[in-house]
């Protein structure tokens, strides 16, 4: 995967080649910008896109969202906390994501979830 992050302009850009399991070399092209909402950079609006195609370019699959982030450093004693609350715009659904440290709890109105822990 190539990365690119633009510093100037809170944005990043990035194209690569996915393996998967059914041995089926696919393409990747992600992008997302970012835009603060105040001064302090704590709450952010961010808009984020991704599109893969296989080989051939028939099969599509895209995502993309908007969502507000807000980020609250040291919420208690060396803990971080980041809220996320954005719409998927290909499934039409409503989400949150709530972030501590390693911990990450995701909720969707699907009626989906899960609960992360990151090493």
């Amino acid at each position: 995967m190539i990365r690119h992050f633009y510093h100037n302009v809170y944005s990043s850009l990035s194209f690569g080649l996915l393996y998967d399991r059914k041995k089926a070399l696919r393409y990747s092209v992600r992008g997302k910008k970012s835009f603060s909402v105040t001064t302090d950079l704590c709450l952010n609006f961010q808009i984020k896109g991704r599109c893969d195609v296989d080989q051939e370019f028939q099969q599509r699959e895209s995502s993309g969202a908007a969502e507000f982030i807000w980020d609250v450093t040291n919420f208690n004693k060396d803990q971080d906390l980041r809220i996320k609350v954005g719409y998927e715009a290909f499934e039409k659904v409503p989400y949150v994501q709530i972030r501590e440290n390693n911990w990450t709890l995701n909720v969707d109105l699907k009626g989906r979830w899960n609960v992360r822990y990151g090493l």
